[in-house]
Parts: structure tokens; C-alpha cells; sequence
């Protein structure tokens, strides 16, 4: 596990926008997802699922967060059903195939997103967003 937190160290450094860290986080999710072969692994890589969502779902209540009210609904309900379905796959044998398609859209929207630190006023939303980001380090 220690060879996994210097690789994500070393990309997070790197990371220049916000939703890069968003990216790198989501896509090694996944592949723990993914790999999860056995009972604590699959529930380790639920957890942290749990927690990127909780933590997005945070960022998106911040007064700092300028996502359009509509798309922070829309992330926020897909959030909050993400987090339900993580815990329930924690007690059940549920598949994950629904939260690894699920990330792979956010992954897909968040490198679609324009660059937000060209404009001045995104500023203050990549301070949260880095910071949340650094709880998965």
C-alpha cells in the first residue's frame, strides 16, 4: 500500500486544476473497486468510495463552490444515492458495477469541464476542492 500513496502523491503534486485531483481520485477508486477479489478489500475500496462522495457533496454545499445551483442538485442526488449504494454493497453482496459506471461519468464530465483557472473568479472553489481532495492522500 505505501508504493500506491507515493504514486498518487507524486500525480497529485502534478495535478494543476482542481478536477484533475477529482480525476486521479475517482479513477484510483475505481481500479480498487475493480480489483476488489475479497471481502476487506471490496469493503476498504467501498469505503473510500463513501468518503469521495461524502466529501464532493460537502464541497458542493459551499458558498465557495460556483457549479451551477442545478448541477450541484444533480451531482448532489447522484452523490448522495452513490454513498447509499456503497454502504449497502458494504453489507451485501451487490454488485459495483453501478458505482464504477457512475464514477466513469463524473470522471467523464470532470475532463470535459473548461479550464477554471483561467478565470479569476474560480479561485476560491479550487482551495476546497484541492483540500478535500487531499483526505483520499
Amino acid at each position: 500500500m505505501p508504493h500506491t500513496y507515493a504514486q498518487y502523491e507524486a500525480a497529485r503534486r502534478q495535478a494543476a486544476l482542481p478536477q484533475d485531483n477529482e480525476i486521479l481520485i475517482f479513477t484510483q477508486i475505481n481500479a480498487e473497486l475493480a480489483k476488489a477479489s475479497d471481502r476487506p478489500s471490496r469493503i476498504h475500496a467501498l469505503f473510500r468510495n463513501q468518503r469521495l462522495w461524502s466529501s464532493l457533496v460537502k464541497d458542493l454545499a459551499l458558498d465557495s463552490n460556483r457549479l451551477d445551483a442545478e448541477v450541484k442538485q444533480q451531482i448532489t442526488e447522484l452523490g448522495v444515492w452513490a454513498m447509499q449504494y456503497s454502504i449497502q454493497a458494504m453489507r451485501e453482496d451487490l454488485p459495483l458495477e453501478p458505482l464504477l459506471r457512475v464514477n466513469r461519468d463524473m470522471i467523464e464530465g470532470l475532463r470535459a469541464q473548461p479550464v477554471m483557472a483561467a478565470a479569476p473568479q474560480a479561485e476560491p472553489q479550487a482551495r476546497p476542492r484541492a483540500e478535500a481532495a487531499s483526505q483520499f492522500a
